[in-house]
């Protein structure tokens, strides 16, 4: 099949965004990047997985854009909003571009960004992100996953080798197109919602949840999280989303949530945007979370937020 003539930009990269801009060099795509801070013309990065190492390059993205742009942004979620609108500075830029988009935790953007092109993107891989003795940027792939990214209905059911979806799910497989995400969408965040505060708090590896001493609290935040969902025309189920909770922290037993590693690495974390999200999405739709409440003031008084 004739490689599509795309020329994607990431921005950073992170964790997931490096592992997904070596995927793309590896497909022969013409990558670049939107560096946080503009020092170099070149950006160099290492990916390791379990049985080997390879090192990328890329350069710097270049203005005006160019065409049949792609910009893959996986970010922190409270710096979603700052980083859609840094792009929209870009000269060349126009809302037509596709903005492949992923993130934890839930953001409410402002109206002008709405308008923008976006694609979610959900996905399971677990990477690590930091930096060697020799200041190297270097990403750990700890756990391979999953991918789903929703794309325009016309997109789905009729692709063409130019379609960004039809590319990525060649070369990051594997990766499902879907119209509608809001559904995994929430369902990733009702796990985030469990399994990171309370490993944050607690300081402890995400398969310690599993033990029996923590499934009345486990299950409870679970309950009170799809009650929420339910609230905004989500449709989800407590038994469902349970399973999926004790499922990820089993397949990732040995691992430390994000966000317990920002809270190792004194980085600034998640919480408003998982656990206090969703105490205030409850509050507004007359669902009550006490369960949520109760460890978000836990949180909030070992870490002062």
């Amino acid at each position: 099949m004739t490689k599509a003539n795309l020329n994607w930009v990431v921005l950073g990269p992170g964790a997931i965004g490096g592992l997904i801009a070596g995927a793309l060099l590896e497909h022969g795509q013409s990558v670049s990047v939107l560096p946080r801070k503009n020092r170099t013309r070149e950006i160099n990065w290492q990916v390791t997985h379990k049985q080997f190492k390879a090192d990328y390059s890329a350069p710097v993205i270049t203005q005006p854009l160019a065409e049949n742009t792609v910009f893959i942004i996986s970010v922190k979620a409270f710096d979603v909003i700052q980083a859609l609108q840094r792009i929209t500075t870009l000269r060349g830029f126009n809302k037509a571009i596709p903005i492949i988009i992923s993130h934890n935790g839930m953001v409410e953007l402002p109206e002008p960004l709405k308008e923008l092109n976006l694609h979610p993107l959900v996905t399971t891989h677990g990477a690590v992100r930091s930096r060697n003795e020799n200041a190297d940027l270097c990403i750990q792939h700890r756990g391979a996953g999953r991918s789903w990214l929703e794309v325009d209905p016309a997109v789905r059911n009729q692709p063409t080798d130019f379609d960004p979806g039809l590319v990525l799910q060649q070369a990051f497989p594997p990766l499902t197109l879907e119209q509608d995400l809001s559904q995994r969408r929430w369902l990733k965040f009702v796990i985030n919602c469990v399994i990171n505060p309370l490993t944050a708090v607690h300081q402890c590896a995400n398969g310690e949840l599993l033990k029996g001493s923590w499934q009345a609290q486990v299950y409870s935040l679970v309950a009170e999280a799809v009650a929420v969902a339910n609230s905004q025309n989500v449709s989800l189920t407590t038994e469902e989303c349970y399973k999926e909770v004790l499922l990820v922290a089993k397949e990732t037993a040995l691992n430390h949530s994000s966000m317990l590693q920002d809270i190792q690495q004194q980085r600034r974390t998640e919480i408003n945007q998982l656990t206090g999200y969703l105490v205030n999405t409850g509050k507004t739709a007359g669902v009550a979370t006490p369960t949520h409440q109760q460890l978000l003031n836990e949180f909030q008084q070992r870490y002062s937020g």
